[in-house]
């Protein structure tokens, strides 16, 4: 009756101990899976509010990802713009410089014709950079970016959908910066070629150099081989406020660089903040992976000698 007893007892203890080994094999299966992978959670049953908190992550990384591939093309942008602007001052001083030089009386009427000659030179490169493009896109055509924004003479572009009105290139590009928050990238057309004058009527840019240019070339003033116009001075005067006004355009250009850059490190603290959520929620911890790992591995030798001694000693008993 004893022997009996024994048996029994030999054969619930091994059940037991045959029931463990699954849990173990499982276990094994899972942190080698973990080590593998280098998750901890590779699907929601795993733990299912941290894989949760993953996805959330995850998603909010794809956002922020985007939204900094969007701040970066803004960027650069900004920084043609702010190039262009900068390139559009050094012109306009170098026209101011000119037209001083012209209005000295030593000057000859050969002087100032080759000084004409010069500003319209330096006309056209003004003309030229506020053509000028990024990307395919024309700079300086408010949201009108795939048309030429202005002629030759530096008016606004006669065809369509522009049709010689300064008011088509106003419109603003803008790109989202943060939530729910957005902000215009550009210098529109008519901001950067019209300034406003002390009680009259607005000017462009570019008139202020036509009427410096008027006011040296010799062949349109009379008599050509006598004194400087003295129009030269107040076109001298409409020139300085066409460079204040691009200066004061470059440093708009600027302030938007410098809103850019503080969203731009905004948008990476907070990609690393959800990578780091993300990777607290997912990531597997080696070094206690691997030590479970090796625990597990060490149980279920132990089990399987158990199992055997086990049945052994079950085996003895019914003899």
């Amino acid at each position: 009756m004893a022997n009996v007893s024994i048996a029994t007892n030999s054969s619930v203890y091994s059940g037991v101990i045959s029931d463990e080994v699954p849990r173990l094999q499982r276990d094994i299966s899972r942190l080698r899976e973990q080590i593998s992978s280098g998750k901890r959670i590779n699907r929601p049953s795993d733990d299912p509010s941290s894989f949760a908190t993953a996805e959330r992550m995850k998603t909010l990384g794809n956002q922020l990802a985007r939204r900094e591939e969007s701040i970066a093309s803004a960027r650069t942008f900004v920084d043609r713009t702010q190039q262009e602007l900068d390139g559009l001052a050094d012109l306009f001083t170098k026209a101011r410089e000119d037209g001083v030089r012209a209005a000295d009386d030593t000057r000859s009427a050969d002087d100032r014709a080759a000084i004409a000659e010069e500003l319209r030179s330096i006309k056209g490169e003004v003309v030229d950079r506020m053509n000028s493009t990024q990307g395919g896109e024309y700079i300086f055509a408010g949201n009108r970016t795939d048309t030429q924004p202005f002629g030759a003479d530096g008016s606004a572009n006669d065809a369509a959908p522009i049709n010689g009105s300064l008011d088509a290139l106003d419109g603003d590009r803008t790109r989202p910066i943060g939530k729910n928050k957005d902000l215009t990238i550009n210098v529109d057309g008519k901001a950067l070629a019209q300034y406003d004058t002390d009680g009259g009527d607005p000017e462009t840019i570019t008139g202020a150099l036509d009427n410096l240019i008027k006011a040296v070339d010799p062949a349109d003033n009379s008599p050509p081989s006598g004194p400087p116009d003295p129009d030269i001075s107040t076109a001298l005067g409409e020139v300085e406020d066409a460079l204040d006004h691009v200066i004061s355009k470059g440093s708009e250009a600027g302030a938007i660089g410098r809103r850019l850059s503080t969203a731009q490190e905004q948008v990476e603290a907070a990609s690393l903040e959800a990578n780091e959520r993300r990777s607290d929620a997912e990531d597997t911890d080696l070094a206690t992976a691997i030590s479970e790992l090796q625990q597990r591995q060490t149980q279920l030798q132990a089990a399987f000698q158990a199992t055997s001694s086990s049945q052994q000693t079950s085996l003895v008993n019914f003899l």
